[in-house]
């Protein structure tokens, strides 16, 4: 490590710091020996009046930030947090906030804080989330703490086109198709409970006409098995296999469905879709619904899911996930 000098693009106190350290390692640890040190280490062109007179730490600071430099240094680093942007692509959220940290050591203004960060990351839910959350905190630490937990929270929200399972919550089997068709009813494409884990016949992704980002507890969709391309839907003009509920099928057309949060009371009117929430599935005025009955075609057994207009129960309960 060599020892740091001071040029004016450094705090002062953090240069200190580092002029400190330097000298713990080197087995020096009188004060007046290492603000000698320290002096002899600023710039030549930075002239500090009566510098010979400094004899503390916080007299030396006081100094450095006294001296034209350090507003050169603050308009720079202001001017650096105006066109700072988080990139997640790029870079962590723990790293990004150091280096925001380590600019904004002279901004008191929390306000100003959370306007530069709103304009750091160009993303619609955070933007929304962020500034609902930091709504009456003036602690820049809980700022900041918002600010990843949002961050990850935006990680946690199913988007269209990703690829999701969902999970029957009371016999733990994923929502499933494959290229086998119904003996009876519409003979299109079979819907079953499947394995208790998403394997390819368990994979589907949200489609929609709008131009949305992420899924909303408000949107019209359509979910599409990534397998087959084919989409889920509810035909009421058929019976399923072995209860006589509605059929359930994917099939080369669109079927405008609804989520609908079922997770708990105070979270029903959480606006964003997110991965393990538990949901109940709607298509027109008819909700998804598995049971322990089977059908079987050929060899093949499958759990039956079908759709009903009765009140949601327990067996129309679905878990969300991102695979």
């Amino acid at each position: 490590m060599d020892l740091p000098k001071y040029t004016g693009t450094i705090h002062p106190e953090e240069w200190v710091k580092q002029v400190q350290i330097y000298c713990y390692l080197k087995g020096i640890e009188s004060e007046g020996k290492i603000i000698k040190f320290s002096k002899l280490m600023i710039d030549y062109t930075i002239i500090i009046p009566n510098v010979n007179e400094i004899n503390s730490f916080e007299e030396l600071i006081k100094a450095l930030k006294l001296h034209s430099t350090f507003s050169i240094y603050k308009n720079s680093c202001k001017r650096k947090l105006q066109l700072i942007k988080y990139i997640p692509e790029q870079e962590d959220v723990a790293t990004f906030l150091a280096n925001f940290r380590s600019l904004c050591m002279e901004i008191s203004d929390h306000k100003e804080i959370i306007t530069m960060l709103i304009n750091s990351y160009s993303n619609y839910f955070f933007k929304g989330e962020f500034i609902k959350r930091v709504e009456g905190i003036n602690s820049v630490d809980e700022i900041f703490k918002i600010f990843s937990e949002v961050v990850f929270d935006e990680l946690k929200i199913i988007k269209f086109g990703s690829s999701i399972a969902l999970k029957h919550v009371a016999t733990g089997k994923y929502l499933s198709s494959c290229n086998v068709n119904y003996k009876t009813g519409s003979n299109q494409q079979v819907v079953f409970a499947g394995e208790k884990f998403p394997d390819e016949d368990a994979l589907w992704y949200a489609t929609t006409s709008h131009n949305f980002q992420h899924c909303t507890y408000d949107d019209g969709f359509d979910l599409t098995h990534k397998v087959t391309g084919n989409k889920l839907g509810i035909n009421s003009s058929y019976r399923s296999p072995t209860t006589g509920h509605f059929e359930v099928n994917c099939r080369n057309g669109s079927s405008s469905l609804k989520w609908i949060n079922t997770s708990n009371a105070t979270n029903n009117n959480a606006p964003y879709v997110k991965a393990k929430d538990v949901i109940a599935l709607k298509c027109g005025i008819s909700i998804f619904r598995s049971h322990d009955f089977t059908f079987t075609i050929g060899n093949k057994t499958f759990q039956e899911v079908v759709g009903h207009n009765e009140r949601i129960g327990g067996n129309d309960e679905w878990q969300i996930e991102i695979v």
